[in-house]
């Protein structure tokens, strides 16, 4: 018997969000963009999609979304050029974040290395260098008691490293990156970037992006394994892959001179990879900017943002931490290589780093992936909880 119209509706399920199902594609498309998620896709599909997510949302345990503070540990994939940020974000209660801005995340580590020397790596900012090989001598005994004491990784690579790729090798390296970094910073959330074989437009998959690849599922695989079989501390890890167009997609759509395609009707004009790169580096060159000078004016250290612009509106977006004069000097060498001063300023320790720092676009995107995933957070909870007044105001 075919059901009536009143029987399929008495059998619908209760939205959550009634609010969603008045929204126009363009709408849902820029929260889903606010949000981190897929904005592609039907009305119907993205009403969903959004739904799914604000729920999953509002069914975190109310200590995870409100009182403990979150590590979150931000990893720019790479071989010879990976790069993390560490970064603590405070969790504001309900009140607090209805009343003022969410607190800013501290940056308490940025590091910029070639993956077969973290070992050599001081993590912490202690003098003491961090050896994944005795990762398990600085677990608690209960969690220990899996991995023989005897064990020991070799994660130096063999001559000719470059020409070959060897992938047990990678295995212990990716073993002991992922291990010093947990027991480093104990972080509650981890974002790894996702690997793309073609970039550009271009038909060729490069080897070393392949290389790169394979890497990148051996520290999911990792952590995977640690998370089951290492106990409720490990287990709690958020682990997610962050797609790297989401991220330059949300600061698009914050900046005022942008347009978000599709909402006019018209197609943006399409940027080069270049230009992508060099907006977020001065992106972050702002935020690094207006966190070490209080001062700084909004146009001070200005650079072109090529078609993209990438957010006006940056002042102060992160926090570095006090107790952390790495992330001070490493900082203060970026922005000094960024705005062209390292010739002609020398000064403390920073002036040394500057010709040390390397490429910044690695540094930049690592911390530009941590920040954006935070946002995305405080824009689902406030979305969650206020309904689309939160997106509006935001």
């Amino acid at each position: 018997m075919r059901l009536t119209t009143v029987l399929r509706a008495s059998r619908a399920p209760v939205s959550q969000f009634p609010w969603l199902a008045v929204l126009k594609v363009a709408q849902l498309q820029r929260i889903a963009r606010a949000t981190g998620i897929q904005s592609s896709g039907t009305k119907t599909v993205l009403a969903a999609r959004i739904e799914t997510a604000l729920s999953q949302q509002l069914a975190l345990p109310s200590n995870e979304k409100h009182s403990n503070d979150w590590n979150v540990l931000s990893i720019d994939m790479g071989i010879r050029n990976l790069a993390f940020a560490h970064l603590r974000v405070p969790r504001a209660s309900q009140t607090q974040m209805v009343a003022q801005a969410p607190p800013r995340p501290v940056l308490t580590a940025w590091h910029r290395l070639k993956v077969s020397e973290i070992g050599d790596l001081d993590l912490q900012g202690t003098g003491v260098k961090m050896d994944g090989g005795d990762f398990a001598e600085r677990m608690s005994e209960s969690e220990a008691g899996s991995i023989p004491s005897s064990q020991t990784i070799q994660t130096k690579p063999a001559a000719g490293l470059k020409e070959a790729f060897s992938p047990d090798l990678y295995a212990a390296m990716a073993y002991t990156l992922i291990t010093s970094l947990l027991s480093a910073y104990k972080p509650t959330h981890v974002l790894i970037e996702r690997q793309r074989f073609r970039s550009g437009g271009g038909s060729a998959v490069q080897e070393w992006t392949i290389r790169v690849g394979v890497l990148e599922g051996m520290l999911h695989a990792v952590l995977h394994t640690l998370r089951h079989a290492r106990g409720s501390d490990i287990a709690g890890i958020d682990v997610q892959g962050i797609e790297p167009k989401r991220v330059v997609r949300h600061w698009e759509d914050l900046d005022s001179h942008s347009t978000p395609e599709g909402e006019d009707g018209t197609k943006k004009t399409r940027v080069s990879a270049r230009e992508v790169k060099k907006a977020k580096i001065d992106l972050v060159g702002r935020w690094l900017g207006a966190s070490l000078e209080n001062d700084i004016s909004h146009n001070s250290g200005t650079r072109s943002n090529g078609n993209m612009g990438l957010g006006t509106a940056v002042d102060a977006k992160i926090c570095l931490a006090a107790d952390r004069p790495a992330v001070h000097d490493l900082a203060g060498a970026y922005l000094q290589k960024w705005r062209g001063e390292g010739t002609r300023k020398k000064r403390s320790s920073a002036a040394g780093l500057s010709s040390e720092v390397g490429k910044l676009d690695d540094l930049a995107d690592c911390l530009l992936q941590g920040v954006t995933w935070v946002e995305w957070q405080v824009m689902r909870e406030r979305l969650a909880r206020e309904g689309l007044k939160a997106f509006e105001r935001a």
